[in-house]
């Protein structure tokens, strides 16, 4: 209990949502880039075959993975046993035991923070009992209320998703300038855009526009930090690293503004493209993003890798590029220090 006291509910939740997130990346990043490549020759060769089902097959690893929260084997272990029986990612089916998916998001978190507490709450009791304790505490006991909440956890986060989907549809002007631009600023925060993807289930072109939002973030980052910390760190921002400069968003709110403006911007030109993604993937940016944008696309291939080219890379860039000579004309809104990330913290 004492241990469980020390972290503040912040810290908490957000050493939970790191591990998640960190799991749904890892399992998804295997079937998202290379399933694309070889999907046509996994249909006539068994060699290829194999290859498509073990990248696809590490999706279903996200339960498993997102319980790490620093405890010994056995707790580790117990965790898992309900992060796995409470997510819904495997179902009884006429006597048999179904892999079905990732499961739903939020009801394996909400499972996940209900074990570590309960493994917090009982370790100073059960002393060497525990490798008997823990397990039917976590797997049986909060298994099954996973089990229970899952039916209406996943129909409230489908829904969602659901509702964001139709209404892009409807809107997508405005719809896809807002999610863009929404994403834009998420992945700059601790949070996880690709668990918030996930989790409500945007697909479509709600996911399109999320995962272009989120590289239109990659390349604003990327040229505003170039100046103040060179050509590496300018590198690992283009790729995605933004996450490195979380203590720099925070201590200056200021730079979401530029980020704002190039998603907004660069969510607004996607809504006539109608690029789309799944909902695995939609919370990641380029190169996952254009990747498995171009599985959604019809007609000449030629003209489809150009326009992936331009919303992914081209548009993003110079937008950023205006955008960036803008705000420096305005000393309130930019400082160059901001930019300056500390690798040493």
């Amino acid at each position: 209990m004492k241990e469980l006291s020390k972290y503040k509910m912040g810290e908490f939740w957000n050493k939970l949502l790191s591990a998640v997130a960190m799991a749904i990346v890892v399992a998804v990043t295997p079937g998202a880039i290379i399933s694309p490549f070889i999907t046509g020759l996994a249909k006539h060769s068994a060699f290829w075959e194999t290859i498509l089902n073990a990248s696809n097959l590490s999706m279903y690893i996200v339960p498993v993975a997102a319980g790490e929260f620093g405890f010994n084997r056995i707790e580790k272990a117990s965790v898992t046993l309900a992060s796995l029986v409470g997510s819904g990612a495997v179902a009884f089916d006429k006597g048999s035991w179904v892999l079905v998916g990732m499961g739903d998001l939020i009801n394996t978190i909400l499972v996940i923070a209900v074990a570590i507490v309960a493994v917090f709450l009982t370790r100073d009791f059960v002393g060497s009992f525990s490798i008997i304790i823990e397990p039917i505490l976590c797997g049986t006991i909060i298994g099954s209320l996973g089990l229970w909440s899952y039916t209406y956890v996943h129909m409230i986060s489908t829904g969602v998703g659901s509702v964001l989907n139709a209404i892009t549809k409807l809107q997508p002007i405005l719809m896809c300038t807002l999610i863009a631009m929404a994403f834009a600023v998420i992945i700059a925060t601790p949070l996880s855009t690709v668990g918030l993807a996930y989790a409500i289930g945007i697909s479509g072109i709600a996911g399109g526009a999320a995962s272009v939002g989120v590289t239109s973030c990659f390349m604003i980052v990327a040229i505003a930090t170039f100046k103040a910390n060179g050509k590496g760190v300018s590198l690992a921002m283009f790729w995605g690293g933004v996450k490195m400069m979380l203590a720099n968003f925070v201590e200056h709110p200021r730079m979401f503004i530029p980020i704002a403006i190039v998603g907004a911007i660069t969510g607004f030109i996607d809504s006539f493209l109608n690029i789309q993604n799944g909902s695995a993937e939609a919370g990641f940016g380029q190169p996952v993003g254009p990747i498995d944008s171009f599985q959604y696309m019809s007609g000449n291939t030629g003209t489809n890798i150009l326009i992936l080219l331009l919303i992914y890379y081209i548009l993003p860039i110079l937008i950023s590029l205006v955008v960036y000579w803008i705000i420096r004309k305005f000393p309130k809104l930019y400082n160059s220090n901001d930019w300056k990330v500390d690798i040493d913290k």
